[in-house]
């Protein structure tokens, strides 16, 4: 039910389908000067999701907030114990289709990820995160079976394959795994920041590793031109998706206090 009633916020296109159609319908009810008013809005929903440098400048703002793992940070992990975390994103239980194919873009790049941290930590295990919301193969076994075809030992490839979200994620390894093992968290950068709020929610400290990032300024391109794109459309609504799993965590957090 509360997806139901958030998908039009959380949906770009939704959002301006919907107030078009209620302008539409005012109109038809004869109340021009509000349908004028809500067309109006709806196009300029539209432009701003669509075409304005706002997506790309909010996404930016917010995966910069953390850097890449970087070589100073894995002088310090060498000689120690550590947990390589690659957070669930999606997948597809499709018969017919190689590993890299049934996980999608957002999966495969932070499972890529994973593996190049655990490449540089040869001591470190890689535990693969996510579940299956058709109760069929979970995505941890699917991220298991792309990392071992990449070259990662099985004896060093482990599985949560019941956590459902973020939270059930950071909960699933506080349970199982001790919080005295330095963890490296594999996620995308634009979610980094909700992912390390529940995890140290838990007790726990992880090492932020993001990557997929949706928005890289190259010096020799206009990264935030007024242009339209169905990127930009897509941007918006991970935005809209980060900020309400925010919220959610805000409030579900206040009222667990």
């Amino acid at each position: 039910m509360l997806r139901l009633l958030t998908a039009p916020f959380l949906d770009p296109l939704l959002h301006f389908y919907l107030a078009a159609f209620i302008a539409a319908l005012l109109y038809w009810r004869g109340k021009h000067q509000l349908a004028k008013i809500t067309a109006i809005y709806s196009v300029f929903w539209l432009l701003l999701v669509s075409a304005s440098p706002l997506p790309k400048f909010l996404a930016e703002n917010r995966e910069s907030r953390y850097t890449q793992l970087d070589d100073d940070i894995i002088n310090e992990l060498e000689k120690q114990a550590v947990n390589i975390l690659v957070l669930g994103a999606g997948h597809s239980n499709a018969p017919g289709f190689t590993v890299h194919d049934r996980l999608s873009e957002p999966a495969l790049k932070r499972l890529l990820e994973g593996v190049r941290i655990k490449q540089q930590l040869p001591q470190a295990k890689l535990i693969c995160s996510g579940y299956s919301a058709s109760g069929r193969q979970p995505q941890a076994e699917v991220l298991a079976e792309m990392a071992l075809q990449l070259g990662v030992a099985p004896q060093d490839t482990l599985l949560q394959p019941t956590a459902h979200n973020t939270e059930a994620e950071a909960l699933a390894y506080r349970q199982r795994f001790s919080d005295t093992i330095p963890l490296v968290l594999v996620t995308s950068a634009l979610h980094i920041p909700r992912a390390l709020y529940w995890f140290r929610h838990h007790g726990l400290d992880p090492i932020p590793a993001p990557t997929n990032h949706l928005v890289m300024p190259d010096p020799g391109y206009e990264s935030f031109a007024f242009k339209p794109s169905t990127r930009k459309i897509d941007i918006s609504a991970k935005l809209l998706h980060e900020y309400a799993g925010m919220v959610h965590a805000w409030f579900k957090v206040g009222d667990q206090k």
